[in-house]
């Protein structure tokens, strides 16, 4: 589904990083390693390569992934790209400085097993930071999944998480200017929580 949603020559969801991530430029760490899970056309790896980060790609499209390195060698930028199925995608513990899952919709299963992952990756004062639709997305027309298994709610999100500090949670309306697939007002969930530092 995903090669053939990104087989055209825009980028669908723009090629500029979600505004979360800017909004939080002032959290991160001047360096280190990054990991964007379902980075798709790779708007967000891209941006966090440009901050200086050894940034890792992973996404289920390998059409998708194409079409990050191609804006990453635009931005005069390198990255990694990984194509794997995240249900099935390792992560070294304690690998990363920052882990940013931006729109990354996963059945609830394999959203725990993903995060439960993450958590465990993130070196002490990592951060993880997310932006997804919420439960109640379905009443609005400015993306995402049709299905509320895909959707996400706050609460839940904060229990896949047993370690982790919150440094914001944000549950509620927001609009989206992101390619003609994010567009509109949305109802969002975000995150940015941290490891605790040793």
């Amino acid at each position: 589904m995903w090669d053939a949603r990104y087989q055209t020559p825009e980028y669908i969801f723009g090629d500029q990083p979600c505004q979360w991530l800017i909004m939080n430029q002032h959290r991160l760490p001047q360096s280190g390693k990054a990991l964007a899970l379902g980075d798709g056309e790779g708007r967000n790896g891209v941006f966090l390569a440009e901050l200086g980060f050894e940034v890792t790609s992973v996404d289920l499209s390998e059409v998708g992934l194409n079409k990050a390195r191609d804006l990453a060698r635009k931005r005069g930028v390198t990255i990694q790209t990984v194509q794997a199925d995240l249900e099935h995608y390792e992560i070294d513990a304690e690998s990363q400085d920052l882990i940013a899952s931006i729109y990354c919709h996963l059945p609830d299963a394999i959203r725990k097993l993903v995060h439960e992952r993450a958590e465990v990756a993130l070196k002490p004062g990592g951060l993880f930071i997310l932006e997804a639709f919420h439960h109640s997305q379905l009443k609005y027309q400015s993306g995402g999944p049709k299905t509320t298994d895909l959707l996400y709610d706050l609460d839940a999100l904060l229990d896949d998480f047993q370690t982790l500090q919150i440094l914001e949670a944000f549950d509620g309306l927001c609009y989206l200017d992101e390619g003609a697939r994010h567009s509109g007002i949305g109802h969002i969930v975000r995150l940015v929580l941290q490891k605790p530092k040793q």
